[in-house]
C-alpha cells in the first residue's frame, strides 16, 4: 500500500502569506514583527488579490453608476464581475461600472486611523446608495427573476499599511470606531499589513456560511487571514445580478447626437 502524504496546511499558509507579500513588493517577515513599511500603490494592492481570488473577479479602480445615471465617488479598487458586466464607459484609469456587477469596494491608504475609516466609509456608502435593479436570468430551464439585491450585499472595506492605533483593530477605540459606521456605512473587513485584520459579520449576512460579530487575526497572520476572509465573504454573496439592461436601455430613448456635438470618438 502506498505511503500516504500529507500536507502540513498551516505551513503552506504561512507560505502563501509571503508569496502574497511579494505581489505587494514589500518586505514582510512574518515569523516576526513586520518590518517597517514605505508604500504600496493601488496596482500592487490590485496585483496581490488577483494572485489569489479566482479569474472570475476583475479587480481595479471603478466608478459604479446606475440606471439613473447617478455615479459613485472614485473606488481605488473594486471586485466586479467581468462575465456579465458591460463596460461602456472609461474615465481615466478608471472604469465606469454597472453597480449590479460590483461585489466589493476597497479603499486604498497607508495608515488606518479614525479619519481614513471615516473616508473609507463615505466611499464604500457612494456605492451602496446606488439603484440596482436585478435583471431576469436565463439558463437550461428557461428565463427566471434575478435575486432581490438585498440578498447581494455590496462588500466594503479599507487596505493599509500601518494602524494609528497601538494595537490595531483590537484597540478600544478602533472597535468603537467600527461600531459607529453603520447602515450603507458599513466596513466590513480591513487590513493594516503592520498590525492585523479584521472581518466583521453583520447579522443580515449569509449565516449560513458566516458567523456574526468582529473577529481579529491572530498575530503574524494579517495578510492570509485577509486574503481568505475576503474570498470567503465573496462565497457567501455568490454570483453577481444580472444588469437589468431594459433599465439602461430606457436611457436611448430621446438621445439626439447633435445635442452632443463634441462626444466624438476617443
Amino acid at each position: 500500500m502506498a505511503k500516504q502524504h500529507r500536507v502540513d496546511i498551516r505551513e503552506a499558509f504561512v507560505k502563501r502569506q509571503r508569496l502574497l507579500a511579494a505581489q505587494l513588493e514589500l518586505p514582510l517577515d512574518f515569523t516576526k514583527h513586520p518590518t517597517t513599511l514605505g508604500d504600496a500603490s493601488e496596482a500592487n494592492w490590485g496585483r496581490m488579490l488577483r494572485s489569489f481570488l479566482p479569474g472570475r473577479y476583475e479587480i481595479g479602480p471603478i466608478f459604479a453608476m446606475d440606471s439613473n445615471g447617478d455615479q459613485s465617488e472614485q473606488i481605488d479598487l473594486a471586485i466586479y464581475d467581468r462575465q456579465y458586466s458591460p463596460l461602456w464607459f472609461e474615465a481615466g484609469s478608471s472604469r465606469i461600472v454597472p453597480v449590479e456587477s460590483v461585489y466589493a469596494v476597497l479603499e486604498v491608504k497607508p495608515e488606518v486611523a479614525a479619519g481614513t475609516l471615516r473616508y473609507a466609509a463615505e466611499k464604500v456608502a457612494s456605492v451602496r446608495r446606488l439603484v440596482r435593479r436585478s435583471g431576469p436570468i436565463v439558463d437550461i430551464s428557461g428565463t427566471h427573476d434575478g435575486p432581490p439585491p438585498e440578498s447581494r450585499p455590496i462588500l466594503g472595506g479599507i487596505v493599509g499599511l500601518r494602524s494609528g492605533w497601538t494595537n490595531g483593530f483590537d484597540s478600544p477605540a478602533a472597535k468603537a470606531q467600527l461600531a459607529s459606521h453603520h447602515g450603507d456605512a458599513h466596513l466590513d473587513m480591513g487590513l493594516a499589513l503592520e498590525h492585523n485584520a479584521f472581518d466583521h459579520v453583520l447579522d443580515s449576512a449569509n449565516l449560513e456560511l458566516l458567523s456574526p460579530g468582529l473577529e481579529v487575526s491572530s498575530p503574524g497572520t494579517q495578510l492570509i487571514f485577509f486574503a481568505l476572509r475576503l474570498f470567503r465573504r465573496l462565497q457567501s454573496v455568490g454570483t453577481a445580478m444580472a444588469v437589468d439592461l431594459r433599465a439602461y436601455d430606457a436611457l436611448l430613448d430621446g438621445i439626439d447626437p447633435a445635442e452632443f456635438p463634441d462626444s466624438g470618438a476617443d
